[in-house]
């Protein structure tokens, strides 16, 4: 028997007595289950708990906290302000806290429903915090009104609205939140705020550009021993889980890289596609007179812009002489080992105007500094026609471009046209699109039949969740592989 049958056949016999504390059958209705079923079979699991009083006494929210988010010298877990504040006793708020709702209540509409109280929904939070972060949705700020240390406050690129944005430490704690939100009450009514981050529907709920971030988020900050201790804990007091606490990769399987594969609570045969997949894709169609549809005038939802710092002009639509004309996006290759980039370019052209001296090129860099050097631009792609002699060229495919080079790192991407000729001209580019291999994320791994130090390292047991490497006996995976302890 080769080895890779023999891994296999212990993957099976070892991920029971590997898995975590969650009571044994308690995640069984989610065996064999993807994407919408599977997070419709999570809803049934957890949607029953047994939820405290709100508010400050015993019995109550604050009594909660004190078993929840108390250090082991008394102090409250803040994850909303760098202040630091002592517990009196159980029940008390320390002075200055409130209570804090991740998914605002005013998301459902405020009504004292089991979200009310659910301890995976309430922080203990400063108060002013509190008052900061409203009932906004959770996003990347772009553009910061307000930042105590913790989070930031401001606008991001995908909505008008202000959004909150927890610092880099709690962003997987807060994704993972979100995820048990959308699971345990998909059957409510979302509204005011909250549809800037959700949809009224079972699945996926959450719209196209939060799911991406949570999955970042998520792959980003892993799951800790805070995190794990909290699920605990809010388990002991309200007797239901957040599964994306207890299975890391669980959401891969509902959101992400493994939809198309069936999810398995003992781990046997859980792994994310390796096929190439679309990564980014934006089809962007001309509009009329100056094709509206790739101005890059910062509305919301677009990703496009037209950057000062690169030399840009305010859209993608020229006339006279232009010196350096950008259409610039920032793209995340960070969770693919390949990419391939992909476009169609028109340009135009005025009747008895001279057109010669014209240029299209396609840029890149990886310099996030936020005023890239000039010098850090590479050009990927040059070669494309010159301009017509009259009306419009027929769209050009770019050819596979490869971004590979850039795999694993987040890109600055710029389209770009030039010209010395005093001419009257147009340019667009339409459907962009990244194709590539993406890191996977589900239970993977190369086999490798050794004991290594386990120190330095993650050590996650087959169910995906992390564990302490004392703990672990058998099959176990560390930095990406499978190692036979």
């Amino acid at each position: 028997m080769n080895r890779f049958c023999i891994v296999l056949l212990l993957l099976c016999a070892f991920a029971a007595g590997a898995r975590g504390d969650f009571p044994k059958g308690y995640y069984d209705r989610a065996n064999g289950k993807r994407k919408a079923e599977l997070k419709a079979s999570l809803h049934d699991i957890i949607r029953t708990a047994s939820v405290l009083g709100y508010g400050s006494g015993s019995g109550k929210t604050w009594s909660g906290f004190y078993v929840t988010d108390r250090t082991a010298d008394n102090y409250c877990v803040d994850r909303y302000s760098p202040n630091k504040r002592q517990f009196t006793s159980a029940g008390t708020p320390p002075a200055g806290m409130n209570i804090e709702h991740s998914f605002a209540k005013s998301w459902w509409g405020g009504t004292q429903v089991q979200a009310y109280f659910d301890l995976f929904n309430l922080m203990p939070s400063d108060s002013e915090a509190n008052s900061r972060k409203s009932n906004y949705a959770m996003g990347e700020v772009v553009s910061v009104s307000h930042d105590n240390g913790s989070i930031r406050i401001g606008k991001c690129r995908e909505v008008t609205n202000n959004v909150w944005e927890p610092e880099d430490r709690w962003k997987g704690d807060f994704a993972r939140t979100y995820m048990y939100m959308v699971t345990c009450y998909s059957d409510l009514t979302w509204r005011s705020n909250g549809l800037d981050q959700l949809e009224n529907n079972e699945w996926p709920t959450f719209n196209d550009w939060t799911m991406d971030m949570v999955l970042r988020w998520s792959r980003q900050d892993p799951v800790d021993e805070i995190e794990l201790a909290r699920n605990e804990a809010v388990y002991g007091i309200q007797g239901n889980r957040n599964p994306f606490v207890d299975f890391p990769n669980l959401c891969e399987y509902v959101w992400g890289d493994s939809v198309d594969y069936d999810f398995k609570v003992d781990g046997s045969a859980t792994v994310a596609p390796a096929d190439e997949v679309v990564l980014f894709g934006e089809e962007l169609t001309s509009g009329l007179g100056a094709f509206a549809d790739v101005k890059a005038d910062g509305t919301p939802g677009s990703i496009w812009r037209s950057d000062s710092r690169y030399g840009a002009v305010a859209n993608a639509y020229s006339l006279g002489k232009v010196a350096d004309n950008y259409l610039v996006a920032d793209i995340d290759l960070t969770d693919c080992t390949s990419a391939t980039l992909t476009f169609t370019h028109q340009t135009g052209y005025n009747a008895g105007v001279d057109v010669r001296d014209t240029y299209f090129s396609v840029l890149v860099t990886d310099d996030y500094s936020g005023t890239p050097a000039e010098t850090s631009w590479e050009v990927l792609d040059a070669a494309f026609p010159a301009p017509p002699s009259s009306g419009w060229t027929q769209a050009v495919e770019s050819g596979k471009v490869s971004l590979s080079t850039f795999a694993g790192r987040l890109i600055c991407l710029a389209f770009r046209y030039t010209s010395t000729a005093d001419a009257c001209y147009g340019w667009e580019v339409r459907d962009v699109k990244i194709t590539g291999t993406p890191v996977r994320t589900g239970i993977i791994g190369d086999v490798v039949p050794l004991r290594p130090d386990a120190a330095g390292g993650r050590v996650y047991d087959l169910t995906g969740r992390r564990v302490s490497p004392s703990r672990v006996r058998g099959v176990y995976l560390m930095n990406g592989n499978i190692y036979i302890r």
